[in-house]
C-alpha cells in the first residue's frame, strides 16, 4: 500500500486533483524469468482514488476482496476498517490482458477472496506499507521505492507539507479525501 498523495488527473479533459494511492500484490508462484530480478515474484498494482464513495474503484474492490460490501459500522468507531489491514492479506486476481497502441498489458479487473480452503501462500518479499499522513510517515520507506514512485510522491503537496512546513489545504471545489467516509 503506498499513498501518492494528491496528484494532478485529467479526465474526459478536464483537469482536478484527487488524492491517489497504489495496491500492489506479490504474485508469489509467478516468477519473473529475465533480466536484474530473474526468479523474483512478479508484482502487479493498481492505482486508485482514495475514495469509499459507493461508486469508488477502490471501495468495490475492497468488497469484492473481502467478499462482503461495507456497512455504516465500518466506517465508525474503535473497529472501523483500516487500509493496513490489506498488508499480507492473500487474495485472488483475475487479470485480464489488454492489446493498446501496439503493446500488451496486464490489467487487473477483479480481486476475490481465497476459497477457505485454498492454502496461503507466503510472501517472498516484505510487504510494503507507505503513508503521507504524518503520524505514519516512514522517509526509509519511502527510500525504498523506485525512482519513478518516488519523483510521483514527491511532487505531491502532501510530501512538501511533510519534509518542507509547506501547508496544504485542498482546491476550493476539491474534496478532502479524508472527509469522504474513509475509514482509515
Amino acid at each position: 500500500f503506498i499513498d501518492l498523495g494528491t496528484q494532478l488527473v485529467e479526465y474526459k479533459g478536464a483537469q482536478k486533483t484527487q488524492r491517489k494511492i497504489l495496491i500492489s500484490w506479490e504474485l508469489p508462484n509467478e516468477l519473473l524469468t529475465s533480466g536484474d530480478f530473474a526468479g523474483q515474484p512478479f508484482t502487479m498494482g493498481k492505482k486508485y482514488t482514495w475514495s469509499m464513495s459507493e461508486k469508488a474503484n477502490l471501495r468495490k474492490d475492497l468488497e469484492s476482496w473481502r467478499g462482503r460490501a461495507f456497512t455504516d459500522d465500518d466506517f465508525e468507531g474503535p473497529n472501523r476498517f483500516n487500509v493496513r489491514k490489506l498488508i499480507g492479506a492473500p487474495c485472488m486476481l483475475s487479470v485480464v490482458h489488454e492489446s493498446r497502441d501496439g503493446n500488451t498489458y496486464a490489467n487487473i479487473k477483479a480481486i476475490a477472496s481465497l476459497p477457505k480452503r485454498m492454502e496461503k501462500p507466503k510472501p517472498v518479499t516484505p510487504p510494503v506499507y507507505f503513508s503521507l499522513e504524518k503520524e505514519f510517515f516512514d522517509n526509509s520507506v519511502l527510500d525504498g521505492l523506485s525512482d519513478k514512485l518516488k519523483e510521483i510522491i514527491k511532487g505531491s503537496p502532501e510530501y512538501r507539507e511533510i519534509v518542507e512546513g509547506v501547508p496544504y489545504t485542498p482546491p476550493k471545489g476539491e474534496p478532502n479525501h479524508l472527509d469522504d467516509e474513509v475509514p482509515f
